[in-house]
């Protein structure tokens, strides 16, 4: 018997070939059967779409609140909005910035739709909507974007468009966060407007917090520039004012606008950021704004304590924009040529304004009837009253927020009576007092680097001054440089009359310069 089994060496290689084929065979055949399969073990019933492929879409969240959630009466409330036709001829050119109000649709939508209807003739031009609105729900840092694909309306679904999302979600101060789009306000009840005006549009939702308007206008310079682009602003103006306070505040709002002078602050709109960032845009592109509607909640519902104030304006090109329409020195100007008819007229309403005062204790009221008609075209007046070159009294009005002939009486009696500096004047005062009437130009500002370059900027003579540093302000008319001929001691006694100690310095402070045009007892 041999110790040495023998191998068939041959036998093994033949199984491993045999083996080998075989594999090879059932793989083949299963890579054939399976493209003939007529199905899989799952049940389309069960399958579940891929988190990219499903839109996501805002739902209206004040529809039944701020306006209508039922689709009929919204579209007939709009309808009736819209009805009141503009003359179109005084819009030839495509608007290409809107400001208009979000409140409560019978609140503001008739303010609003005076906006929106400018866009009829340019309807099918408009292609991208951007709107931009303040957040009133959350406290945030910059601007926030929304993650959803679409928002609705109770009049349907409008999309977002992706390609500027996309863009603007990779600049300084914007991201997307939808917590800040979820309950606000201010853009949802601008979209059943777009939907009514425009019939083929996409929207970029911009909610915008703690940002600078430079910052925010920045972000918004390049589409403003495209054709098909227009850029919307979501602004109230004053709030719980009553009726007089919220006029004069909101007038004045109305003035800075129409000079795209970029200053409004908190107090005069909860959107006074993006107003400010809509008139840097104006400025830097020409575009010439148009008041289009002025209003507050008690002209709509009749409450006239605490209302809140309206306005909407269209921006659009204008070759004129930057001609000196804009300056404080044409303001001058028409006030010289408004004295030159007027000033004596102004001056009796100021001289009996001043007897009824002191002989009677009573408010004068001068009457249409009286009066020459543009004597009730609004101005802005200081009164200022002497003897022998001694102040006995100053009142003004720092805006026009009534007829001229209204505040030179008011002022008048103001200053004989209520100015607290001084002891009220009495008959016995009466004809040795003089008069002196200041009419007051509109505002502006002074950018400066620091103190020395703003004395630098300040023209010693000639400009009346308002100095603001949040809630201090004062104001001095040119006629104080006869006292204070020295810049330096004119800025520091300006600083005093504000709260100031005259050391103080900051550059927050704001700072205005406007002109007057004085009527005097001795004039000719």
């Amino acid at each position: 018997m041999s110790n040495k089994s023998d191998i068939d060496y041959s036998r093994v290689v033949r199984y491993i070939i045999i083996g080998v084929i075989i594999i090879i065979v059932l793989i083949l055949n299963y890579c054939s059967l399976s493209k003939h399969m007529s199905s899989n073990s799952q049940s389309i019933t069960n399958y579940t779409i891929p988190e990219e492929y499903v839109e996501r879409s805002r739902e209206p969240v004040v529809a039944g609140l701020f306006y209508p959630a039922d689709k009929i009466m919204l579209d007939k409330k709009l309808d009736s909005y819209l009805s009141h036709s503009l003359p179109l001829e005084q819009f030839p050119v495509q608007p290409k910035i809107l400001i208009v109000p979000h409140a409560g649709y019978d609140y503001s939508a008739a303010v609003a739709a005076k906006a929106y209807l400018t866009l009829q003739p340019f309807a099918s031009q408009i292609k991208n909507v951007i709107l931009v609105g303040p957040a009133h729900q959350v406290s945030l840092q910059g601007v926030a974007l929304s993650e959803a694909d679409s928002f609705k309306t109770p009049l349907g679904t409008i999309k977002l468009n992706p390609q500027i999302v996309s863009s603007l979600s990779k600049q300084p101060n914007v991201r997307i966060w939808e917590k800040a789009h979820q309950s606000e306000h201010s853009l949802e009840v601008q979209l059943p407007f777009l939907q009514k005006i425009l019939p083929h549009f996409s929207i970029v939702p911009l909610v915008y917090g703690d940002i600078s308007p430079d910052d925010l206008a920045e972000l918004l310079r390049p589409y403003l520039s495209s054709p098909d682009c227009l850029i919307i602003f979501s602004a109230d103006l004053s709030h719980y004012h009553d009726y007089e306070t919220a006029q004069a505040i909101d007038t004045h709002t109305a003035e800075q606008i129409k000079r795209r002078q970029a200053d409004l602050e908190a107090y005069q709109s909860c959107g006074a950021t993006g107003i400010n960032a809509a008139l840097i845009l104006a400025k830097d592109f020409k575009l010439t704004p148009e008041m289009l509607d002025l209003r507050n909640s008690g002209d709509v519902m009749g409450t006239l304590n605490k209302v809140v104030g309206y306005g909407s304006w269209s921006f659009s090109y204008n070759d004129k924009a930057d001609d000196d329409a804009d300056s404080i020195a044409k303001d001058q100007k028409s006030l010289e040529d408004f004295v030159t008819v007027h000033g004596k007229t102004l001056m009796k309403i100021a001289h009996i304004s001043l007897e009824e005062a002191l002989l009677y204790g009573k408010h004068y009221s001068p009457s249409r009837k009286d009066y020459d008609n543009t004597l009730f075209d609004k101005g802005a007046s200081f009164v200022t009253l002497t003897r022998a070159d001694k102040l006995l009294g100053c009142i003004g009005s720092v805006f026009a927020h009534q007829s001229i002939a209204r505040d030179v009486a008011d002022n008048t009696y103001a200053a004989a009576l209520e100015d607290k500096r001084f002891n009220p004047l009495t008959a016995d005062d009466l004809a040795q007092t003089e008069i002196t009437i200041s009419l007051l130009t509109g505002y502006e500002r002074i950018r400066y680097q620091d103190e020395a370059d703003l004395l630098r900027q300040i023209e010693a003579g000639k400009d009346g001054i308002v100095l603001r540093s949040g809630d201090r302000q004062a104001l001095f008319l040119p006629s104080v440089w006869k006292e204070l001929p020295d810049k330096q001691e004119f800025l520091n006694n300006l600083k005093l009359k504000a709260g100031m100690t005259p050391s103080y310095w900051s550059n927050k402070i704001k700072v205005y310069r406007f002109y007057t045009v004085e009527i005097t007892d001795n004039a000719d």
